[in-house]
């Protein structure tokens, strides 16, 4: 799975670096809205499948896993359907609201009819993952990247925002297609029929994901959104601003994100699956010091050659995006000790938990954006990124220690401390240095660092097992 979320990564690069040497900072930002409109309606008529298919599969018994498979499949179809009408519904109105004018209607109704094939791609997905066919699922993500890639780039070329919007929509389609075949042939449809039971058991507990993806769907365009209106009546000067944002959202979270993406997909279902809390949180624990492990050379690159990696990844014209990159660093930092105690959240706790946890979080998160991003721009919505991972990672340790009875353990506590330490010092001594490639040996030390001590803890693991 990593080395699938690294193409996939290189193939989002390579299409961004295509975007801004073409078009510039507005075509990036122009993509950005287009992803983030995407996403968020994505999210809202996906109901939480991708999610709540993997806990229903991969916890239920094995006689009858295929009933679960069989309404994950139905309840599949409908929400499908409902992502393509939710498309033709409000392509005008969001055009409307985000770009004051139906100049990017067309090109927004074009990326959008990428989302049935997005929430149809999280469906085979999550039978997948809860399948265990962790395998399957990286060859797909492979396969699929490069193709849409290859399609895409093209109509990049020669049809400017109309060809980014294209571009979008092809890459779900491939996505689609090649996931639908892998899941066929590895998960074929029965002759069940999914059971008002399960029906019902994906209703509530994508209720309870509702709520907090609701919200994060609405804070994440409001940023967005935000950010254009910071400029006035200025579309292409909003736009530009939103691409800086989103260069260097897509630097620091990208890398960071393969991580996460590729530990999760084995990670998820042994949480749902464990047999007591006390292994859940195991579990859960060396998964958080395994994130630190491997997102720490990735980070302390980040901080210490973030502008040489604006430079390489975009173009020029885009320095602007480089005073944001500390925020967003930071911010991933925090995330690393939130995102695996939210899928212990998801897969163990209640759906009250649920929709309580994601409500708050996200409700503070809105609050955060509208109080910054209005007075300090596209800084403000960086530093609001910021305090958004502080507050998931806060909340999240205290409703740890509400259902389970437990705080964090003193070692992952440490290491996450650990961390904040090295990276602050090396950003320190890049910044007294002030050389471009002077993060390439703290870099470098790290990374030594962390192979270290991953290989330490791999020895003691195995004299332990019996």
């Amino acid at each position: 799975m990593g080395g699938a979320q690294a193409v996939t990564l290189v193939m989002a690069f390579m299409r961004s670096k295509l975007i801004a040497v073409l078009v510039g900072p507005a075509g990036i930002g122009l993509m950005g809205v287009f992803n983030t409109f995407n996403a968020n309606l994505a999210t809202v008529a996906g109901w939480g499948l991708g999610t709540s298919a993997v806990r229903t599969v991969a916890g239920a018994p094995e006689g009858e896993r295929d009933h679960k498979v069989a309404a994950v499949r139905s309840f599949g179809r409908r929400l499908t359907w409902i992502g393509l009408f939710g498309v033709i519904l409000l392509f005008i109105p969001v055009g409307q609201l985000t770009f004051k004018s139906q100049e990017y209607a067309l090109e927004l109704l074009i990326a959008g009819l990428a989302i049935p094939c997005v929430v149809a791609t999280s469906m085979w997905n999550a039978l997948l993952q809860a399948g265990g066919h962790v395998g399957s699922m990286a060859r797909t993500q492979m396969t699929s990247s490069v193709a849409g890639l290859m399609m895409g780039l093209p109509f990049i070329y020669y049809c400017g925002a109309i060809g980014i919007a294209l571009s979008i929509l092809l890459a779900a389609l491939a996505a689609a297609y090649v996931t639908w075949k892998e899941a066929a042939k590895l998960i074929p449809a029965t002759s069940l029929k999914a059971s008002q039971a399960d029906l019902r058991e994906l209703v509530h507990l994508g209720i309870a994901l509702q709520v907090g993806s609701v919200l994060g769907a609405v804070s994440t365009y409001l940023i967005r959104v935000l950010i254009l209106r910071s400029h006035g009546d200025d579309l292409a000067s909003g736009l530009a601003a939103a691409g800086y944002y989103q260069a260097a959202f897509a630097v620091t979270g990208s890398l960071p994100g393969v991580i996460f993406s590729a530990t999760s997909s084995d990670f998820y279902p042994r949480v749902a699956a464990a047999n007591d809390e006390n292994e859940a949180g195991l579990i859960t624990e060396r998964q958080i010091q395994a994130s630190l492990l491997l997102a720490a050379p990735i980070l302390m690159g980040l901080l210490t050659m973030g502008p040489l990696a604006v430079r390489v990844l975009y173009a020029k014209g885009f320095e602007p995006a480089v005073p944001l990159l500390d925020w967003f660093v930071w911010a991933i930092y925090f995330f690393i000790l939130g995102w695996p105690l939210s899928f212990w959240l998801t897969a163990r706790g209640s759906k009250r938990s649920v929709a309580v946890f994601q409500s708050l979080s996200y409700f503070l998160m809105v609050v955060l954006g509208l109080l910054l991003i209005p007075r300090y721009g596209v800084k403000g919505a960086a530093a609001s990124y910021l305090g958004c991972g502080l507050i998931h990672a806060g909340i999240l340790v205290i409703f740890t220690r509400l259902m389970s009875g437990r705080w964090i353990s003193g070692r992952t506590l440490f290491w996450f401390g650990m961390l904040a330490f090295v990276l602050a010092s090396g950003r320190l001594a890049v910044s007294v240095l002030n050389n471009p490639y002077a993060g390439i040996l703290p870099t470098v030390l790290t990374c030594v660092l962390c192979a270290w001590i991953y290989r330490k803890a791999m020895s003691k693991a195995e004299a332990d097992s019996p």
